[in-house]
């Protein structure tokens, strides 16, 4: 949705369809590392040099760019604090959602390092087949938690935002939003 603002004809676009179409991205993204780790393109159980280093740049969006949802998404959470004013029980569904964020960053980041070290290592070395599955392995969960972090952001905080968001508050957030 797309909200018309008056002053200057500027068009500020809605903060949660915004994020919504992030998570598209993201998902999207999540089935190209699960593409990549895929037997068709992977070949009994180890990966070639050449799947290995796709899964690692596709990865590293995890580890560092990603950062720009998770600011705008905790906007969104810093403003339905304040205008919910909720008890702590209830802040705390909130606080876990940030703190989600950082855990998968921190995990996305360690899988970033055991596949760099993998790379490093002589394709012949006897730990290389049970080191790539325990990559594959971190990586399956990692795709695992994001997805059902997006399924419950977008079923309980973004319903909240789309029930409790004026339209006013809506523009304003999108702005701080789109400055990031």
């Amino acid at each position: 949705m797309v909200f018309p603002v008056n002053t200057r004809s500027r068009i500020v676009v809605d903060p949660v369809a915004l994020l919504k179409r992030e998570h598209r991205m993201i998902l999207d993204r999540l089935m190209m590392v699960e593409t990549a780790m895929s037997p068709c393109s992977v070949g009994h159980d180890s990966a070639t040099q050449t799947n290995r280093e796709t899964i690692h740049e596709l990865l590293e969006f995890f580890a560092g760019p990603v950062d720009v949802h998770f600011t705008r998404e905790a906007m969104l959470v810093g403003s339905l604090r304040r205008i919910l004013g909720r008890k702590q029980e209830e802040q705390q569904q909130f606080q876990s959602f940030l703190d989600e964020h950082r855990a998968l960053k921190a995990d996305a980041t360690a899988v970033l390092r055991r596949l760099a070290r993998k790379d490093g290592q002589d394709a012949a070395a006897s730990t290389a087949c049970g080191e790539l599955r325990t990559v594959t392995g971190a990586l399956r969960a990692l795709i695992h938690r994001y997805r059902e972090l997006i399924v419950c952001e977008e079923r309980l905080l973004f319903t909240l935002a789309e029930m409790r968001l004026t339209a006013e508050q809506r523009r304003r957030i999108s702005r701080r939003m789109l400055q990031v």
